[in-house]
Formats: C-alpha cells, structure tokens, sequence
C-alpha cells in the first residue's frame, strides 16, 4: 500500500499562528460546521465509504510523537500507517485501500495522552 503524508501549513508556526491553525472550518459530507479545536482533533475520513483512496486528517497542538494504525472489524491490525515526531500544525494523509478486501475498517490515531478512532467502509 502507497502511503502519503501531506503537511497542510509548510511553516513552522508560531504561538500566534497556532492559535489560527488550531480554530478551524471543517466542510464534511452533512455541511460545513465552525468547530474551535483546543487540542488534538482527528476528522472523520473523506470520502466514507471509500473505493481505493481515502484522506485522513488531523491536527496537533504541539510537537509529538503520531501512530495511525488500521484494524479490520475483528480488531486484527491490518496497515501501521505512521509512527514518528510530528510538529504542531494540521496533517492530511491518503490511505489506500489495495489489497484489503472491501469492509469495515477503523483508523487508530495515538499521540501522547490522545488517542481516538473512526471508522471506515471500504467498497470495491
């Protein structure tokens, strides 16, 4: 599977600029929603279902080690995405779903003290 990290602001930011990237406007499938994030936030995946590509974002407010993790519905670990230091800022990473069978699959997101799930449904 091809996996790619895009980093949504190439700059280090600083405390005033963190305070921007962190409040954020997010357009999911149901409409647009103004959400003030204060710490992580991991977004659902889009698009859900998906056919072969899917984006996952998420947000950190500080420097931090990330592991994304992928489950199939039986929890047996199926992908380990990612698992190193990130800097403070907003992430976008395409998951590719070659050579899963099409189902139900859940992303594991786990930095320092934060750690949430999502799931996804993958259709061929």
């Amino acid at each position: 599977m091809v996996k790619q990290i895009n980093e949504l602001n190439n700059n280090k930011p600083n405390k005033a600029e963190l305070k921007e990237i962190i409040a954020v406007n997010i357009t999911g499938s149901r409409g647009k929603k103004n959400i003030i994030q204060k710490g992580f936030y991991l977004e659902q995946n889009n698009p859900n279902p998906f056919n072969k590509q899917t984006s996952i974002q998420f947000i950190l407010p500080y420097q931090t080690r990330v592991s994304i993790i992928i489950t199939n519905c039986y929890g047996r670990v199926v992908d380990k995405i990612i698992s190193r230091a990130y800097d403070a800022g907003a992430y976008n990473l395409e998951f590719l779903g070659d050579g899963l069978p099409k189902g139900t699959y859940f992303y594991h997101v786990i930095a320092d003290k934060f750690s949430d799930s999502r799931e996804m449904e993958l259709i061929k």
